[in-house]
């Protein structure tokens, strides 16, 4: 369907669409760039099961129970970063990230798919105040508040 493979040596694909998204979306900025593309190529589960780029050294007294983080594919990270580097290289007006803040987008990415969270959802605003308000009562709740603090906007 209109699919873009990002490097030719690597077996990973996004569709034309999402191309456009994240380019237009990023103000030439390679990090946001990054971070749309994780988001096409990664799923919220394999993000959020994962344990990143598994860099950091797990404490094994935490007894975290539960499924084994693995890291991210590493072929699909490696491909993600290098496809970065040669787009900031080739468009010299876009913003080149250095190692750090790539390897940065990449955990930003897992905790926020940690939390439920839609990798992009913070870049809107944080207009996520919206999300569950219909939760039954959460409209009185809110009305009473509004009574009692007595600011009566």
């Amino acid at each position: 369907q209109g699919s873009k493979q990002l490097l030719n040596n690597y077996p990973v694909y996004i569709t034309s669409k999402q191309w456009d998204e994240a380019v237009n979306s990023s103000k030439k900025d390679g990090r946001r760039l990054l971070r749309y593309l994780i988001r096409f190529v990664f799923t919220t589960d394999e993000l959020k099961y994962s344990c990143g780029l598994g860099k950091r050294k797990r404490s094994v007294q935490s007894g975290e129970t539960g499924p084994e983080r693995r890291p991210l594919d590493p072929v699909k990270v490696t491909c993600l970063r290098e496809f970065i580097r040669m787009h900031c290289t080739s468009n010299p007006d876009w913003w080149m990230p250095s190692e750090e803040q790539i390897n940065k987008v990449f955990s930003d990415a897992v905790g926020h798919a940690r939390q439920g969270r839609a990798v992009g959802t913070f870049l809107h605003n944080g207009n996520s105040y919206y999300e569950g308000a219909d939760h039954p009562g959460s409209q009185d709740e809110v009305f009473n508040r509004g009574m009692q603090d007595g600011s009566g906007d």
